[in-house]
């Protein structure tokens, strides 16, 4: 598919116009190579974070999205040649309906888009809903579906959190750094749990062939890698929990943002950091880095003899402490979900989702997703039914092994 034609969106009444141009032309496309240019201009000096950006998505649509048939749909809105702001959409058809979404959407931890700093201070809420609302008309979607966007981002009301935004099940976990990790550590833990943690740094330190390093060569790369996949494996079966990493497709997918593509060119949005002792990794961690910030994406731990010693909870803090001395990082984002080690390193950070029907068939399938997710949330947040869950899903899987 072709981009439409450019399309003029006029400010909102009693509104001064943003800067260089009076209307907002936009156009859509389904291939992002079409745009990648315009793109990775705008995420490199621009708001915006890695799991949207070109290489992220591009992956996901040739390994996750292609299996799901997810047809994309990459909004560009410009002032004149500037790009100020993308942002990239699927289509997705389920039970009937079609919704457009944000790509990729189930494999990242959170959705802003891609702006001009100066355009996203600006832009009226208005414009930018008349303009989701045009694009779901031009692809008879019949269901707007925008997922953990950050409520307050950047210093203003996300523009993409609408009026109908409810509560996203999970928060996401951020903190800013400073240059002192000892006063940081100081501050998010108490002396037992300091001392504590460093004595089991200490015991894996003892254990010959101890190191902590951010995979580079493709060797390393691919040997975490297996350990990543084989690790999160064991953690599912045991636990009863989803693997969302556990298909061929999916490891695909990682490799290629781990830059393990044959061919790619272009600069890898995920890093992998590892512990090793006695020449077994015991535990791992996806990050990304964009715009001054550490992202965690997704981490394992071995079950074995050393789990005891807290592998995971070590490297974590040995990325925390390399992040604190670096100048050009300065804000640690742990990513969804809640954990203890989380909640000592970071503060929650509120998301929303926002649904909004485009069709009568939009407005039934919204009430239904309304209210299951009004449940998740409800049982997420109950300090007698999560817990419940867990255990339940731990009894199912070994029934299921026995």
């Amino acid at each position: 598919m072709s981009p439409t034609a450019a399309t003029a969106l006029k400010p909102a009444p009693d509104t001064e116009p943003t800067p260089d141009a009076a209307s907002l032309d936009f156009s859509i496309h389904s291939d992002l190579q079409e745009v990648a240019a315009e793109w990775r201009e705008l995420i490199s000096s621009g708001f915006g974070n890695p799991y949207q950006s070109p290489e992220w998505l591009d992956a996901w649509i040739k390994t996750l999205g292609a299996e799901r048939h997810v047809e994309p749909v990459v909004v560009v809105g410009r002032f004149g040649d500037k790009p100020v702001v993308v942002l990239p959409f699927g289509l997705e058809r389920a039970a009937g309906t079609t919704s457009l979404s944000f790509l990729g959407h189930e494999h990242g931890n959170q959705n802003t888009g891609i702006w001009d700093p100066r355009f996203y201070a600006e832009v009226p809420d208005e414009q930018i809903a008349a303009l989701l609302k045009d694009v779901c008309h031009r692809h008879q979607a019949d269901m707007l579906v925008l997922q953990n966007v950050p409520e307050d981002w950047k210093g203003r009301k996300h523009p993409l959190v609408l009026a109908v935004a409810t509560p996203s099940p999970s928060p996401i976990f951020v903190r800013n750094l400073s240059a002192d990790f000892d006063t940081l550590f100081r501050d998010t833990h108490s002396k037992s749990s300091r001392k504590n943690l460093l004595r089991k740094q200490r015991h894996l330190q003892s254990v010959d062939g101890y190191r902590v390093i951010k995979a580079e060569s493709e060797q390393d790369l691919r040997r975490a890698l297996d350990a990543f996949l084989e690790q999160r494996s064991t953690r599912a079966r045991e636990a009863g929990i989803p693997n969302v990493f556990s298909s061929r497709t999916a490891r695909r997918f990682l490799e290629m943002v781990l830059g393990l593509e044959a061919g790619n060119e272009t600069s890898a949005p995920l890093d992998l950091w590892f512990l090793e002792a006695d020449g077994k990794i015991r535990s791992t961690y996806l990050c990304a880095r964009h715009g001054g910030t550490v992202y965690a994406y997704s981490n394992s731990v071995a079950h074995d003899e050393l789990l005891a010693n807290s592998p995971g909870l070590v490297l974590i803090k040995e990325i925390i402490e390399q992040a604190c001395a670096d100048e050009g990082i300065s804000v640690l984002d742990l990513g969804l979900g809640e954990e203890r080690y989380k909640t000592a390193w970071a503060e929650p950070v509120l998301l929303r989702d926002s649904r909004l029907a485009m069709s009568f068939r939009g407005s039934i399938r919204k009430n239904a997703e309304t209210l299951r997710l009004q449940a998740k949330t409800a049982v997420r947040n109950s300090k007698v039914l999560w817990p419940l869950v867990k255990r339940l899903r731990k009894w199912t899987s070994s029934v299921s092994q026995s």
